[in-house]
């Protein structure tokens, strides 16, 4: 479970004033809908309160140490005690305020900030970050009113000494099933140093472009792995996924056909439904341009079955 704080502050940390949001950027609140959407939400009761409902189409967590109950809210005592309830979930987030955010930002693997160009007076802060976080995405808006940029942060867990090859490869791929990509980056580069393998490499060029690398460095570095070992099924998984995010959709979606033909599972269907604008062939194991794959296309799509 991955643990986020989402918050806006300004230039000088201010996140409140007197219950509020000192500036209203409409664009940033549906950013804040569309990121916690489908998630748990934690928030402190003086943020529930400035809110005024729990927030629709999320799990609402309050925190609070009175012991009455919310109408459509979970109660929790502490932030650990919240987290423990939302065991599980994909990612959580952590809304507020500021007593809150102290309390959970040592516990966080990934913050989404907005930060509102300006100095404002106000009664709530965001602390200082602990250290071991790294930009992993940075938007600019100067048109909004104020000026805003929206930052994704991760944090780089410490990398242990004297980790062989091995371990390290197995925390690397720990740290991607949890998108943790900076973390994956740093171990797949020191399993790399330590011992080459192609595998290994292109688990690293995945976590490049994921954690902000250019698209050339990770497409070089995937497409060497694959020419290495073309029918090794997570290589073709990862050079798919690294092709498609640079810019070479056609070539990645080729790619991910050819991890199907060659016996690929779930992970590859669902990379060419998200990503694809064609379903796949009713074979899964011979070309789209095999007769037998033709005719029963013509087929099903006459039945308005495809």
């Amino acid at each position: 479970m991955i643990i986020s704080t989402i918050a806006a502050l300004s230039d000088n940390r201010v996140i409140g004033a007197d219950g509020g949001l000192p500036w209203d950027i409409p664009s940033d609140l549906t950013r804040f809908r569309s990121i916690t959407m489908g998630h748990t939400v934690i928030m402190g009761r003086k943020t529930y309160e400035s809110i005024g409902h729990p927030l629709l189409g999320r799990r609402n967590i309050v925190l609070t140490r009175k012991g009455s109950q919310i109408e459509g809210c979970e109660i929790a005592r502490n932030v650990p005690a919240a987290i423990a309830a939302a065991e599980g979930e994909e990612e959580v987030f952590i809304c507020g305020g500021g007593e809150v955010f102290q309390e959970a930002l040592p516990l966080c693997q990934r913050l989404y900030l907005t930060v509102v160009h300006g100095n404002y007076r106000g009664d709530a802060f965001l602390p200082e970050l602990p250290e071991g976080f790294v930009e992993l995405h940075r938007e600019e808006f100067p048109d909004t009113t104020p000026p805003s940029s929206f930052v994704v942060l991760e944090k780089v867990e410490r990398v242990e000494t004297g980790a062989d090859a091995e371990q390290l490869r197995r925390k690397g791929r720990e740290a991607l099933n949890r998108q943790l990509y900076f973390l994956a980056r740093r171990c797949f580069e020191q399993a790399q140093a330590l011992e080459e393998n192609p595998e290994t490499a292109s688990d690293l060029a995945y976590s490049l472009i994921k954690s902000g690398a250019t698209g050339r460095q990770a497409r070089d570095m995937a497409e060497r792995a694959l020419l290495q070992q073309p029918k090794n099924l997570r290589i073709l998984l990862n050079a798919g996924r690294v092709l498609i995010l640079s810019g070479e959709k056609s070539k990645g979606l080729d790619t991910l056909r050819r991890g199907v033909q060659a016996g690929g599972g779930p992970e590859f269907v669902a990379e060419l439904a998200r990503c694809g604008t064609r379903k796949l062939q009713p074979i899964k194991s011979l070309p789209r341009s095999h007769p037998l794959n033709r005719y029963l296309g013509l087929l099903l799509h006459r039945m308005n079955l495809k």
